[in-house]
C-alpha cells in the first residue's frame, strides 16, 4: 500500500491565470494580483535598501516592513482598515469578513506541489485565528458560513512570500495567498486553500555584501512569469 508523505498538503491550490482572477475576487472584490504584487515588490526594493553597514537580517526585515505598509496603504484606500492586535499587523476587508497578515514563507511558498510554512514564529495571535478558520471548513452553506463569520470573529488569509536565490543573486520572488488550517508550535502546518500568486523574475543585482551595494533608483516592474514547479 502506498502511503502518502505526512508533509504533502491537502489544501486545494488555484494556479491558473484566469482561476486566480476569478479567485481573489470571490474572496473580496477590491482584491487583485497585480495590486498584491506590486506591493511585494515594493518590499523588494526596501530589501534592496540594505548595507553591508545594517544588521545581517536588516534585508529581511526591510522587506516585510515595507510590503505590510504597501498593502495596508492600498487596500485603505479599497475601504479596507488597519488593525494592529499583539503587534500583527492585520489588514481587514469593509464588511469584516476576512482579513490578511503578511508572512515570509519557506522555500516550498508558490511551488503548486509544496507545502509551505511561515519561517518566523507569530505566536498565539495567528494562531487562536487559525482555529476560527476550521470553523468555515464544517459548513458548506453559504447562509450559514456567512452567520459564522457575523458572529464568531473574521476569516484569515496569509499573504505569503520567499525570495529565490539562484546563484549569488536573487532570482524570484514567489508569492501566494492562503488559508490556514492547521497550527502547532507558532506554525501553519497545513492549509484549507492555496492560491498562488505569478512570480516575480528578477535580475542581477550586486550583493548586500558588495562595498557599493546596489540602491534601486525606479520602481521594480512586475511581470507575470507564472511558474507550476
Amino acid at each position: 500500500m502506498h502511503l502518502q508523505p505526512s508533509n504533502v498538503s491537502t489544501a486545494r491550490v488555484v494556479l491558473e491565470p484566469n482561476d486566480v482572477i476569478s479567485r481573489l475576487a470571490g474572496i473580496h472584490p477590491s482584491l487583485d494580483e497585480q495590486m498584491l504584487l506590486e506591493a511585494n515588490a515594493r518590499g523588494y526594493e526596501a530589501r534592496l535598501e540594505a548595507t553591508p553597514a545594517h544588521a545581517p537580517t536588516a534585508a529581511g526585515t526591510l522587506h516585510w516592513h515595507a510590503f505590510v505598509a504597501a498593502l495596508r496603504t492600498e487596500l485603505t484606500h479599497r475601504n479596507w482598515t488597519i488593525k494592529n492586535h499583539k503587534n500583527c499587523p492585520f489588514i481587514v476587508s469593509p464588511d469584516k469578513a476576512i482579513m490578511l497578515l503578511v508572512m515570509t514563507g519557506d522555500v516550498d511558498t508558490g511551488k503548486q506541489f509544496g507545502n509551505p510554512t511561515n519561517q518566523a514564529d507569530k505566536g498565539t495571535v495567528l494562531g487562536e485565528a487559525v482555529e476560527h478558520n476550521q470553523q468555515y471548513d464544517l459548513f458548506e452553506n453559504s447562509a450559514v458560513t456567512a452567520l459564522e463569520r457575523g458572529n464568531s470573529g473574521t476569516q484569515l488569509w496569509v499573504l505569503l512570500y520567499h525570495v529565490e536565490r539562484g546563484g549569488l543573486n536573487d532570482k524570484e520572488i514567489r508569492t501566494e495567498l492562503s488559508l490556514p488550517s492547521k497550527f502547532g508550535k507558532k506554525k501553519i502546518l497545513d492549509w484549507s486553500e492555496r492560491i498562488i500568486l505569478s512570480s516575480i523574475p528578477l535580475g542581477p543585482q550586486v550583493d548586500v555584501n558588495d562595498p557599493m551595494p546596489f540602491m534601486p533608483t525606479e520602481p521594480i516592474d512586475v511581470p507575470v512569469e507564472r511558474k507550476n514547479a
